[in-house]
């Protein structure tokens, strides 16, 4: 399978406006298993992102569970999509530094 990547730079979270990071896949697959169909995504950890704050309540209400969502890019498409989290340090292992 060819893969593409049309982002190829960290663009800016449209919720907060500060620069995504570069994120590996994270070590789990969600739903059919298939896995995240990229290589690495770019990922908002702003922890004051209102995205992020405004999240940790939706899930609360909504879903019973203490979770939030950070945004996320994915850098075949430039698609912006959420990503559940369970904590502030959910996902910070997985950022790539750039150089």
């Amino acid at each position: 399978m060819d893969f593409e990547i049309k982002v190829k730079t960290a663009p800016d979270c449209p919720h907060c406006g500060l620069k995504m990071k570069k994120c590996e896949n994270p070590p789990f697959n969600y739903s059919d298993g298939l896995g995240w169909c990229a290589p690495f995504f770019y990922v908002c950890f702003n922890d004051e992102c209102n995205f992020f704050v405004a999240g940790w309540e939706h899930m609360r209400e909504n879903y019973g569970k203490n979770a939030s969502y950070r945004c996320m890019c994915y850098p075949d498409t430039g698609e912006i999509d959420s990503m559940a989290v369970f904590s502030t340090q959910a996902m910070r292992g997985q950022i790539i530094e750039e150089e």
